[in-house]
């Protein structure tokens, strides 16, 4: 006997119609205590590597995290790099002390969370595939950011854009879904998400390359006009669920706190991911349970190999393409 399904008709409509859904409640906050410790830690001793090599001016022992963390990538934008669950997507000029992932065994257990891996099969069905296109968003209040680091989507407000622009071109039929996550709670003060209502519908916009951020792909105001989006503010543990052709932006933290948040990324077992030089694995498998990682230390060690695949020069080819969506006459 199949088990219920953990959207309901209504949310699965919702979500069809609008190319988005906010659930306030998923992840329990208690779930969410592994991901602090784990990210506290990690800022501790990055910041007194950082201190003992004369990279900034103090290891900031006496702040809380979020305080922390507004200071230490003040002085030390690459901070960012050591942090995300991702790599940088440089394709040349890259700096092995700098070109590094954060693949702990908290961020793990959150990409396989029985909540969030039950949502994410309401949509695509129970054959998935955890994307290797994963991000770490943790936003200090913007009023405090230094310029080198405003820009960037990962501590800043982020632009209007689709995901599927982070994909190459065998990614274009790929049914990727979103669960954006709230590690803090997310407001519209803070720089929640907000997006365009049925906009997956529109198919693919125009994006421009960011001069000033590079990687960071933007649909221009020439094509959103004076559109504007639906806040979706949830709680601590909350999502959003959205669609690849989902047009959509981040606010920026006007709050005195941190804001945080997880970009995790599912698609369809046997799909492309359209990231093939960073590791995705098996996150569920009705089919065949035996097929689905469990162990972070493995998956943590593919990364490793990513990275050192591609720092070697074995990994041919671009890591991210930004001009794709270009169109010279809008740009």
């Amino acid at each position: 006997m199949s088990q219920p399904s953990a959207l309901s008709a209504d949310q699965i409509a919702a979500f069809e119609r609008d190319g988005f859904l906010a659930i306030d409640s998923l992840v329990p906050p208690e779930d969410l205590v592994a991901i602090e410790l784990e990210y506290e830690a990690l800022l501790d001793r990055l910041a007194h590597e950082l201190f003992d090599k004369g990279k900034i001016s103090s290891a900031f022992d006496t702040l809380d995290f979020g305080d922390r963390y507004a200071a230490v990538i003040a002085e030390y934008p690459d901070l960012t790099n050591f942090l995300n669950i991702s790599l940088p997507l440089l394709n040349e000029g890259i700096d092995p002390e700098t070109f590094h992932v954060h693949a702990g065994p908290a961020v793990f257990d959150l990409m396989r969370h029985p909540k969030v891996l039950d949502v994410v099969e309401a949509l695509i069905g129970p054959e998935i595939d955890a994307s290797p296109v994963q991000q770490m968003r943790m936003k200090p209040p913007a009023k405090g950011l230094h310029d080198a680091v405003a820009g960037h989507s990962n501590v800043g407000a982020t632009t209007w854009h689709q995901d599927i622009v982070a994909l190459f071109e065998e990614a274009d039929d790929t049914h990727q879904i979103t669960v954006w996550l709230a590690i803090t709670e997310a407001t519209i003060e803070n720089g929640c998400l907000t997006s365009i209502p049925a906009s997956h519908q529109e198919g693919p916009k125009v994006h421009c390359s960011n001069a000033a951020i590079a990687r960071e792909p933007q649909v221009p105001d020439k094509v959103m006009g004076e559109r504007e989006g639906t806040p979706l503010p949830v709680s601590k543990g909350g999502a959003v669920l959205f669609h690849k052709m989902n047009v959509h932006r981040a606010l920026p933290n006007l709050s005195d706190g941190l804001r945080w948040s997880m970009d995790l990324r599912y698609h369809p077992t046997g799909q492309a991911s359209g990231r093939p030089a960073f590791p995705g694995f098996i996150a569920r498998s009705a089919a065949d349970p035996s097929q689905e990682q469990r162990d972070p230390a493995a998956w943590a060690a593919s990364w490793e190999a990513a990275r050192q695949n591609i720092l070697s020069g074995q990994h041919k080819g671009r890591l991210f393409e930004d001009t794709r969506w270009n169109d010279a006459a809008v740009c």
